[in-house]
């Protein structure tokens, strides 16, 4: 086998196959397409994209990742003069000043740009990827990664190459260093899950049923840092598979990625007896404690319900949350899957939410014609809740506890609103995992731009969209920067980013660094040295003379000094002729 190549400039290539036929030879061609490098064996074509061809095997590859395919200009095409600035120029700067670049190139894709440009589309647009090179083109990010490669074809290959589980292990070892040492050593935890609906047929799409409700999906569990609301670890599992039997693994991978958990707060969907026991050492001792609501089929609740409900609406047991009153009981009981594990019950009764169910309920009862027993069997449980935990709280701190884990939830919000989580367009589970963890990166860089916002006081709803206000005009040699509105120069100040009036343009690349703005942070100054008790700062220019000593004369020496009283006195006026 062999290559032949034809058209002009050798611009096409063909692989030749010899089959002998008899006593004759013939050849059978295999059009391979356009030679992007004759050297290291690239071509392309309409079918398989950029790939590699070994005439030797006969076997084909994909490109190298940090090959760059030359870029063919359209001369019909007429660039674009205004492009969108302030966007991919605040993520790109809020992205590498804060060392968070470092940790996406942890991946290992080779080309670093297509990479980059890709965790910008993610978070700034809502289009579907194959719409990713229109981005680019009326974006500033196309002159900040001129290298960047967001046509379809290389897009999937992308995808599927950034998914596998050892870049996925690289990142996120890579993201835990960065979150434990720049943000927060905090190892306490919360653990929830959320499905993904998807209709493609790929192995981890399964039927599931949650709440009544029956989908095709995809789980996918997110741990989060209580202190910060930090993602700092995600899984995804089939759509079937029960949160129950998911916990202990999480738990065995955070401790194998250095995470020595100290509490956590979980979902009534991961309380079970086995994993309670998880929680407790050999001598029935709680070591990480723990935090869940509680199913109602719980037989310790139902035994609570039995003996505290007549007493629970007590004046020692009003408690006050928030805008919300209930009454809040607590009770030591026993635990895990030989129940010989101690642990705290907290049956609530919330009284808002009774009166909400019973107004409901009755509308029910009158359409339905329900019995009086049956309204008043269904009334007894209303309002109840229960929360169980391995650590003694008050009952007045027991809710405050426990609803930290809207943090979680804070989390699927960003990656289904503010990422492109959702909808799922992949077609295979080798891009979907590669899409995942783009939506993860996304995620994490979000929930920071979050955080810092808070600290400024400023929302963050639908900030980055405003950010696109700021437009830009391109010249051949630079790029000059529309006024920035308030909202954006706000955004700006908040984050200490200094935009620039122009910004130098060098073959078609941006010449930047980011540059902290001018009076927001000040650097502290150092700390000024004790001065020893009872001595001066600096020698005086006049010391106290010795009392031994002639005392000094001060002012200004005296032309004709006073004589002493030894010496002859001195005739005045002029000396006489004659003298006597």
């Amino acid at each position: 086998m062999y290559i032949i190549y034809s058209g002009p400039n050798d611009k096409y290539a063909s692989a030749a196959v010899s089959i002998r036929n008899g006593k004759k030879t013939r050849n059978k061609y295999e059009y391979l397409g356009l030679v992007v490098d004759r050297e290291k064996g690239i071509y392309s074509n309409r079918k398989r994209g950029l790939f590699t061809f070994d005439p030797q095997t006969g076997a084909y590859g994909n490109a190298p990742e940090d090959f760059i395919e030359p870029r063919v200009y359209d001369k019909r095409r007429i660039e674009r003069v205004s492009l969108d600035f302030g966007d991919a120029f605040f993520l790109h700067s809020f992205l590498q000043s804060s060392g968070f670049f470092s940790v996406i190139d942890s991946l290992g894709y080779g080309n670093k740009d297509t990479l980059h440009a890709m965790v910008l589309f993610y978070i700034l647009s809502s289009m579907a990827n194959c719409n990713a090179e229109n981005w680019l083109s009326g974006s500033i990010a196309g002159l900040l990664y001129p290298r960047a490669r967001l046509d379809s074809p290389r897009i999937s290959e992308f995808l599927a190459s950034v998914g596998t589980p050892e870049k996925q292990m690289r990142y996120q070892q890579a993201y835990l260093g960065y979150v434990m040492n720049t943000c927060s050593s905090d190892k306490n935890i919360l653990i929830d899950s959320s499905g993904l609906p998807n209709a493609i047929r790929i192995p981890l799409t399964r039927t599931n049923v949650h709440n009544g409700k029956v989908s095709n999906e995809i789980r996918l569990i997110f741990v989060v840092q209580k202190r910060t609301g930090l993602p700092l670890f995600y899984m995804a599992v089939p759509g079937n598979v029960v949160d129950v039997s998911t916990l202990r693994r999480i738990m065995l991978h955070l401790e194998s990625l250095g995470v020595a958990v100290e509490s956590c707060i979980i979902d009534a969907g991961y309380n079970s007896g086995s994993n309670l026991d998880f929680f407790y050492g050999e001598d029935h001792c709680c070591r990480i404690g723990f935090l869940t609501r509680v199913k109602a089929n719980d037989s310790n609740l139902k035994r609570m319900i039995a003996d505290e409900l007549a007493t629970l609406e007590s004046r020692e047991n009003f408690v006050n949350f928030e805008d919300r009153y209930l009454f809040i009981k607590k009770k030591e009981v026993l635990v895990g899957s030989h129940g010989d594990n101690p642990a705290f019950l907290y049956l609530g009764l919330d009284c808002s939410r009774l009166n909400d169910e019973q107004r409901k309920l009755f509308k029910k009862a009158k359409k339905e014609k329900l019995s009086l027993d049956d309204v008043y069997e269904t009334m007894s449980n209303g309002g109840l809740f229960a929360l169980l935990s391995g650590t003694d709280y008050s009952i007045d701190d027991i809710l405050p506890a426990y609803y930290q884990r809207q943090a979680a939830e804070q989390i699927f919000d960003f990656a289904k609103n503010y990422t492109k989580l959702l909808p799922l367009r992949t077609h295979s589970e080798e891009t979907f995992r590669g899409h995942l963890i783009l939506s993860y990166i996304a995620t994490c860089a979000v929930k920071m731009i979050q955080m810092k916002l808070e600290d400024s006081e400023l929302l963050m709803g639908s900030r980055l969209s405003l950010m696109r206000n700021q437009k830009c005009t391109a010249y051949p040699t630079r790029v000059i920067t529309d006024t920035p509105p308030k909202e954006v120069g706000d955004t700006y100040a908040a984050f200490g980013i200094q935009c620039p009036e122009s910004i130098p343009l060098v073959d078609g690349m941006l010449v930047y660094s980011p540059v902290a703005a001018v009076g927001k942070e000040k650097k502290a100054k150092p700390p000024k040295a004790e001065k020893p008790k009872g001595t001066p700062c600096r020698p005086r220019k006049n010391p106290v003379p010795d009392p031994s000593a002639a005392p000094k004369k001060r002012g200004r020496p005296k032309k004709n000094p006073i004589p002493e009283q030894t010496a002859a006195p001195k005739q005045r006026g002029r000396p006489r002729k004659n003298p006597i």
